[in-house]
């Protein structure tokens, strides 16, 4: 199949998402240093001219897509509701059950978490919580200083506190794969996220 073919039978969006999807699987596979442009057009079957006139840059096409990565599973609505009613636990199992429920559908998350951590950056991108709106983490901020304010929580760095919730998080998830601390937990994903939230508020509530 020629490009001007291939060209033919996908659009402006379809090819987009084609690249997207190429480049993730890459990126997964060799980090984001790692791969070049010119393997992503030739495992997608076009030029490299054709992914610069999607993408301005290498950067452009890392950000839109692990924006696009994360976008396909919103979990604003559901947190948006939750900062309404504040309560808490509710709040901090609906993070834990998305991000990991997102991690069983897409093994590429983990890998590209962890190349992100390697070549120290892009991370800020894996836990926006949509494309116009503040990250994961700006977010488990806010709702923890506003508990702080309202008494409920004692006053402590809420930054590292919501750092702290998300990357026990992470560090779960990567265990599971890569059995760093021994064989896989015989125990529901939804036992350790009760048990992670039920420990974790635990040391936040003010006494």
């Amino acid at each position: 199949m020629t490009e001007d073919r291939g060209r033919e039978r996908l659009s402006g969006r379809d090819r987009r998402s084609q690249i997207i999807d190429v480049a993730l699987t890459l990126f997964a596979e060799k980090g984001f240093a790692g791969t070049r442009t010119k393997e992503i057009a030739e495992a997608a079957g076009i030029s490299e001219t054709l992914i610069f006139q999607h993408f301005q840059t290498k950067g452009g096409l890392i950000r839109a897509s692990l924006a696009t990565l994360f976008h396909a599973h919103p979990v604003s609505g559901e947190l948006k509701n939750q900062l309404k009613i504040l309560d808490d636990e509710s709040f901090f199992l609906t993070i834990a059950r998305h991000f990991i429920k997102h991690n069983r559908e897409d093994p590429r998350i983990m890998k590209l978490a962890l190349y992100s951590s390697l070549e120290g950056g892009h991370f800020g991108e894996m836990t926006r919580v949509d494309e116009t709106g503040p990250s994961m983490l700006t977010l488990i901020t806010s709702y923890i200083l506003k508990r702080i304010e309202d008494g409920a929580f004692a006053e402590i760095n809420a930054e590292i506190a919501a750092r702290l919730f998300v990357e026990t998080i992470f560090m779960y998830l990567a265990d599971q794969a890569m059995m760093v601390s021994g064989p896989e937990l015989p125990f529901s994903d939804e036992e350790v996220v009760q048990t992670l939230v039920t420990i974790y508020l635990g040391g936040l509530k003010k006494k």
